[in-house]
């Protein structure tokens, strides 16, 4: 083999163990992505499954909140049961008359 041949290989062995090389540390960087999809995955998991539960809850507090009756609904609906039993009674009074 001439000096040009063996200058030829030395070069070709060089590349070939730095392609190695930069094969080896993306394979490493492929394996550190792959972990952390998977714990991105999984944490995306959890914070869906709370988004559900605090929507259900929400749906809970809206549905309390539409039940909930202020005291000033309370006063006006008495008046009016008021309004309504006197008319009532006047009615009562004028049918015995």
């Amino acid at each position: 083999m001439t000096i040009e041949q063996k200058a030829l290989v030395n070069g070709l062995n060089d590349k070939v163990q730095q392609l190695l090389l930069i094969c080896e540390r993306t394979k490493a960087e492929r394996n550190t992505l792959r972990t952390e999809l998977v714990e991105r995955d999984a944490k995306i998991d959890g914070l869906q499954v709370s988004i559900r539960e605090l929507e259900e809850k929400n749906k809970k507090l809206q549905l309390a909140d539409a039940f909930k009756v202020s005291s000033e609904d309370t006063r006006e609906a008495k008046l009016k049961i008021g309004r309504i039993v006197r008319e009532i009674d006047k009615c009562m009074a004028l049918l015995n008359n």
